[in-house]
């Protein structure tokens, strides 16, 4: 359980999070991500798992762990705030037994308060716990990886795993009250012609929200082309999708070319009501000289 900010330093971790829990541990996925020079560069969960954090993981990142006990830490808490549950995880990975995972979404249902945010590269997973789903949930896909399973990716393989997940997005907003996002990070590639292809069967994308970052292989920062963030901001905008920029994309962000410095959230749930832990947020950011969340009126609740 780790907080996301120190006020004693200023340090930030996760910007977009307040806090992660994690109930589950470890990944299969096997994630890779080919840079631009060539280089690959590991998951960093895994990286974590296997340097830092080794005592935590002892037969490696690429093995399932359970701690039940993380459940009571999961709902604790009286102020509200933004939870994410899988970040040295993947909650709805295929090995995850379904007990657990249900053990997972029935301690977010006890805490209403808290926004529970959850990343997975396995979206068909989420159909099978669709109609279980807590409202306070934000499920969220990741942008496929170059390396995935001990296999290369082609790009055509890529947009389709991406057009799938964004397919499942689809239909959990359609089927349950949970808000529902997209991290791309990085932005490595024209990921807005996927966004397109639903949209002819749709008025709107089934986005409530996006972070937007750069590549990275330790401390060396990649930074997309611009054209494909821009694109990508676009639509957002269209849709009136609140953007969320990661830290490591700043230096293409100061260039100036891409507008204001976004650190913007879904205001509002499903129903229409302000979200509580993004009402604490923004009085955080007042406090700590954060960018504040815009567009409060118009973004949130997107039918």
């Amino acid at each position: 359980m780790t907080l996301q900010h120190k006020p004693g330093t200023g340090a930030r971790g996760i910007e977009w999070t307040d806090r992660t829990i994690n109930a589950t541990g470890g990944c299969l996925h096997g994630c890779r991500w080919r840079m631009p020079d060539g280089s690959v560069a590991v998951c960093y969960a895994e990286t974590v798992a296997e340097r830092v954090a080794r005592d935590a993981y002892p037969q490696g990142f690429a093995h399932h762990y359970w701690r039940p006990h993380v459940l009571e830490a999961l709902k604790a808490g009286q102020e509200p705030e933004l939870r994410f549950v899988d970040s040295m995880a993947d909650l709805f990975g295929h090995w995850v037994p379904e007990d657990q995972v249900r053990a997972v979404l029935g301690a977010m249902r006890e805490a209403p308060h808290h926004a529970f945010q959850v990343l997975t590269k396995a979206p068909p997973q989420i159909l099978k716990y669709v109609d279980e789903l807590p409202p306070n949930l934000w499920v969220g896909i990741s942008t496929p990886p170059d390396f995935f399973m001990g296999r290369e990716l082609s790009q055509a393989q890529k947009e389709a795993m991406l057009r799938r997940g964004i397919e499942v997005l689809a239909e959990v907003r359609y089927r349950s009250r949970c808000l529902t996002w997209l991290s791309a990070e990085p932005v490595s590639w024209d990921i807005g012609d996927v966004l397109y292809d639903v949209l002819p069967g749709a008025d709107r994308l089934p986005l409530d929200w996006c972070v937007v970052g750069a590549a990275s292989n330790g401390r060396t920062l990649y930074q997309p082309h611009w054209e494909h963030v821009s694109m990508l901001l676009d639509m957002l905008d269209v849709h009136w999708v609140p953007a969320f920029f990661k830290g490591n994309i700043r230096p293409l962000i100061d260039r100036g070319a891409l507008g204001r410095w976004r650190e913007d959230l879904p205001m509002l749930d499903r129903l229409g009501q302000p979200i509580p832990a993004v009402e604490r947020r923004q009085a955080r950011c007042v406090e700590f000289g954060w960018a504040l969340s815009s567009r409060t009126e118009e973004v949130g609740a997107n039918e």
